[in-house]
């Protein structure tokens, strides 16, 4: 038997990373840079890690004199990405509830002293920058979405064998300003071919 034609050094595990969240518009890293100031890490995710999505839509183009398509054109595409924090800090509160510190007050004082905000209403739009760092010792994958949003919400659970975990469903968009919906960079050990 021949060995299988394989290269074990070019396969990645997600074995830790980040989720970083920023307002629209707040600068972008360059390359696999530090994440500039205005950037907020989510904290620990949960062991599911982060699932990346891409959903497809696509038409055939049948003539009438046969019955298999003679073209197939993408009509629609969008990125997704799925992941569950367990931190609840201003940040993770803030995307979940689509909540800013503008929406927030400070009641009471001292042991009873807590952070109030109200719902209701038709929800409004939060967009968002995103960036996720997947990171398998030494190498790297880089995501930045500069125009994103949470677009699905999973259950909050509240129990006492269970972590509250807020689970994120985050969709990215074409951002006129850059030109993207998602950038991609890799620090792997592979390279474009001459």
């Amino acid at each position: 038997m021949s060995s299988p034609a394989g290269d074990s050094t070019l396969t990645r595990i997600g074995v830790t990373g980040t989720v970083n969240v920023a307002d629209l518009g707040t600068t972008l890293p360059v390359g696999l840079a530090a994440w500039p100031t205005g950037w907020v890490a989510l904290g620990w995710i949960s062991s599911d890690g982060v699932i990346e999505q891409t959903n497809e839509t696509s038409t055939d183009f049948i003539p009438w004199q046969s019955n298999s398509p003679v073209r197939t054109e993408v009509t629609k595409g969008t990125t997704t990405y799925k992941f569950t924090a367990w931190e609840s800090s201003f940040d993770t509160i803030s995307l979940f509830y689509r909540k800013h510190a503008d929406d927030m007050v400070a009641v009471g004082s001292g042991a009873t002293a807590a952070i109030q905000f109200d719902e209701g209403g038709k929800p409004q739009q939060d967009l968002r920058a995103m960036g996720f760092d997947i990171i398998d010792g030494v190498k790297q994958r880089r995501f930045i979405l500069p125009n994103a949003a949470v677009t699905d919400r999973g259950n909050v659970t509240y129990k006492a064998d269970a972590m509250i975990g807020y689970e994120f469903t985050v969709t990215a968009y074409d951002d006129q300003a850059t030109g993207y919906a998602v950038r991609r960079m890799f620090n792997e050990g592979w390279s474009i071919p001459a």
